[in-house]
């Protein structure tokens, strides 16, 4: 029997750490230890941790300077007693059969290090008005498939073996942006993957564009050189046609990431993306933001 262990780093965000742990408390299947990593010293989130009140064991872990959420990621794994490492950002909540279905992969399936769900996309304004879905798709030996882009999506969505996640080195705490698909593509490498066919996940994103990291276009500019240059061997000894969806999509998700609050900096990604994998998704992104809103298919690509 597999123990779960849920890390979730927060930063100065009680109000919304409050929904979160509460979306734990419905859970069919409760974890053995919730592990909340508060990133850079905040009395008020303290306070609201020391009164908070739930049915499994909660552990607060403190950084006093803030180190980002990789730092804490990796800190509250390293700390984790379970044999299952689950994250969960601050910002997103689970729907109650999120642990218990994917228990049950990992269960039927021991070959299996890695299980995700799928996700229900909201506004941080609504959480219960879901605005899209995105199914998972894809399972079983994904490298090198998972370099053309990232299938399995944000942390939230993904349970792993502590094993895997140790074997692979945790989370690059160099990357300003992309972590979650760079430990992805390493754990891909080490082991099976699957999905529980379900949507267990609401995926907030900010009706305020500005106020996410995710939105900030020098954080990707930087990413990318870096992830360039880290996959650039592996992707020389595979298929060209690898090379050139990997930089596609990493161009693409930027493009989508910046666009509602750097538009020249969108479409100098999105022709990137566009150049080295012509898409129709980056082809929409040349499109600034007062009118592609007024295009329906738009809400199928758009990311937080």
């Amino acid at each position: 029997m597999y123990k779960v262990s849920v890390i979730i780093p927060t930063h100065n965000r009680p109000n919304l750490l409050l929904l979160a742990l509460q979306s734990i408390d419905k859970q069919y299947v409760k974890p053995d230890e919730v592990i909340v990593v508060i990133d850079g010293e905040n009395e008020e989130t303290e306070r609201f941790l020391n009164g908070f009140q739930c049915t499994y064991n909660l552990t607060v872990k403190k950084i006093k300077e803030s180190k980002g959420a990789c730092y804490a990621r990796n800190l509250g794994a390293e700390a984790a007693s379970g044999d299952l490492l689950m994250f969960l950002d601050d910002d997103d909540l689970w729907e109650p059969k999120k642990i218990k279905s994917q228990l049950e992969i990992f269960n039927q399936q021991p070959e299996v290090g890695l299980v995700y769900t799928g996700k229900l996309v909201v506004y941080n304004t609504n959480r219960q008005k879901v605005i899209r879905r995105i199914p998972a798709k894809v399972s079983g030996d994904l490298f090198p498939k998972i370099l053309e882009d990232n299938y399995i999506g944000t942390t939230s969505s993904v349970a792993l073996k502590k094993s895997v996640f140790v074997e692979a080195g945790g989370f690059d705490n160099n990357l300003p942006t992309m972590q979650d698909y760079d430990l992805w593509i390493r754990c891909c490498k080490i082991s099976k993957v699957a999905h529980d066919k379900e949507y267990n996940i609401k995926y907030t994103i900010s009706k305020n564009a500005s106020s996410q990291i995710s939105g900030r276009s020098e954080n990707h500019h930087r990413a990318l050189k870096y992830l360039f240059k880290k996959y650039g061997t592996i992707l020389d000894e595979n298929e060209r046609h690898l090379k050139r969806r990997f930089k596609s999509s990493r161009f693409l998700h930027c493009s989508k990431a910046v666009h509602r609050t750097s538009y020249f900096y969108s479409l100098k990604y999105s022709w990137k993306s566009f150049f080295h994998y012509p898409n129709v998704k980056a082809a929409a992104l040349f499109l600034p933001p007062f009118l592609l809103r007024y295009v329906s298919f738009f809400d199928n690509i758009k990311r937080k």
